[in-house]
């Protein structure tokens, strides 16, 4: 189920946006009957508009696509056919990409603080539903964090911006990685007690917004950010933060509203699925056939990089997985084919009555994420070929189950570090019990058994980068061990497919240099539009 005038987003997010542009000379010839930010927030229906205006930026096509291509092709688990700097680590601080998330994170915090600034401990006598009034400043928070955590976790230090700015104030230099985690932690745990439980939204039929879940659930993924060791010589490293994250996780579980999904997996991420009793935050994303413009639309983007490219006008298969996240899976793992498709059987698959099957076009693998996938006849059926309304889904359960592990582990709870991975491992086998075995080690060997069990449950979902960088081991898997890119694909003639090693040779990312790969490169030109305020990333 959608959020509730979902449409209003950015109708409002370019309203507020606009806003912050006045200067007093603007002042002086505003028109009457225009709204100023002075007046805009003047009553209930005006907080919901400058609230969903806090979303906006994350449904802008090149925002979503940023978040695909840094969390998966720079990993061992996919490729961007297209972009191959940056599986090679050969990419730099002109790449647009780079741009686009470092900006649109920073409209999105200036929204946020747009609100913060009018709203939170105002009087403002047009506003009937005070708990509203509270509830938006809890979402303008959690949303702010959001945005402050991708930049953080991509560029480390960033300029630190609280209020909205003007003139020459626009020219701040980076904040440290450590003022940055201390700002996200202070606004989710307000948003936390400012936040209803998803029910009451659901309730509401607003299903979507920031939660006191969501805002427990991501400070559980700021804690382990902060202790894990691949950050050992940042600012922010802090080992105390495994405890912080293990209290926040129960806070989370104690809440008594979110499970594990219990039907089929590859439904889990299908459009009929949505904000399930798993999930935790979504991007809410829809299709909308009068504003189906590539840069205009509702649609989630991501839909149409991942899903395989047979030709013209069909989806553009730029994301494909790789055989070596093909071969993670166990035997008998029903997650692998629930995840992945291979190219053969997607052109199978994917066709209307009467057709043929055509061929992937500049297939580098042998495999797509079968997460993001729509037949034939519903992507037909879209407003534009981009206009893909299945959500992004941004925290699950299975996520934070498995974060809680890994905090249970580097705290002694080995026990408790077990119960968890097999909780998930439990769901995934779907009742048979000769695939998936419970975890019984210990030591080492069950902190790399929770590292696997979060590579295979969350493949796909933009994890698989910051897991590595934040747990040291980055160089060790890209650089020296190398990964399988392709198979050999064949057709049995039974209706089945035969998938073996291609004989290509390893991938080796011999470019990947550490501790300069920790972070991606601050955007060139926001270097050189502060005349070198904004300090670039050691090494690029």
């Amino acid at each position: 189920m959608k959020m509730k005038n979902l449409k209003n987003i950015l109708i409002a997010g370019l309203v507020v946006f606009s806003m912050t542009a006045c200067d007093e000379e603007y002042l002086d010839t505003v028109k009457i009957g225009e709204q100023t930010s002075g007046s805009f927030y003047s009553n209930d229906a005006e907080l919901i508009k400058a609230a969903n205006a806090c979303y906006a930026p994350m449904w802008e096509y090149h925002y979503n696509w940023g978040r695909t291509s840094f969390g998966n092709s720079t990993t061992d688990d996919a490729v961007d056919r297209e972009d191959l700097k940056m599986r090679e680590y050969t990419f730099d601080a002109t790449a647009f990409l780079f741009t686009y998330n470092y900006r649109y994170n920073y409209r999105g915090i200036l929204i946020a603080n747009q609100l913060l600034a009018n709203v939170e401990g105002q009087d403002i006598p047009g506003v009937v539903d005070k708990s509203l009034q509270a509830r938006v400043v809890g979402e303008a928070k959690y949303m702010r964090a959001y945005y402050y955590y991708d930049l953080v976790k991509n560029f480390g230090g960033v300029p630190l911006i609280t209020e909205p700015l003007l003139g020459d104030d626009l020219n701040q230099t980076r904040a440290s990685a450590k003022e940055v985690y201390a700002q996200i932690e202070s606004d989710l745990k307000a948003a936390v007690e400012a936040l209803p439980l998803k029910t009451v939204y659901e309730a509401n039929d607003e299903v979507g917004r920031a939660t006191k879940g969501a805002a427990l659930g991501m400070l559980v993924n700021v804690c382990v950010s902060q202790a894990s060791p691949g950050y050992s010589s940042e600012d922010f490293y802090n080992e105390d933060k495994w405890g912080e994250a293990k209290t926040y996780a129960q806070q989370l579980f104690a809440l008594g509203i979110y499970d594990l999904y219990q039907g089929d997996y590859h439904d889990l991420f299908s459009e009929a699925e949505e904000n399930n009793e798993e999930s935790i935050f979504e991007v809410q994303f829809y299709d909308s056939p009068l504003d189906d413009g590539a840069f205009t639309n509702n649609g989630n983007f991501t839909t149409f990089l991942n899903m395989p490219w047979l030709g013209a006008a069909d989806p553009y298969g730029r994301y494909q997985a790789t055989y070596d996240l093909y071969l993670a899976f166990e035997n008998g793992d029903p997650r692998r084919d629930a995840s992945l498709i291979n190219s053969l059987q997607y052109a199978d698959q994917w066709i209307l009555p009467g057709e043929t099957p055509g061929t992937v076009a500049e297939d580098l693998t042998g495999f797509s994420n079968y997460k993001h996938y729509l037949s034939k006849e519903r992507y037909k059926s879209l407003g534009n070929f981009r206009n893909s309304p299945v959500n992004e889904r941004i925290i699950r359960l299975s996520d934070i189950y498995l974060l809680y592990a890994e905090a249970c582990y580097h705290t002694g709870d080995e026990a408790n570090a077990r119960t968890y991975l097999n909780l998930v491992r439990a769901r995934a086998r779907q009742g048979n019990a000769g695939v998936l075995p419970d975890v019984t080690a210990s030591g080492t060997a069950l902190l790399d058994a929770i590292y696997h069990e979060r590579r295979v449950e969350l493949c796909g979902e933009g994890h698989r980068f910051h897991d590595l960088v934040r747990t040291g081991r980055l160089e060790q898997k890209l650089k020296i061990d190398g990964y399988k890119v392709k198979a050999s694909l064949v057709r049995d003639g039974s209706g089945g497919y035969i998938i073996t090693d291609s004989g290509e040779p390893k991938f080796f990312a011999t470019s990947l240099s550490m501790p300069k790969n920790i972070f991606f490169p601050i955007p060139q030109s926001e270097v050189d539009n502060t005349g070198g305020l904004v300090e670039q990333n050691p090494g690029y």
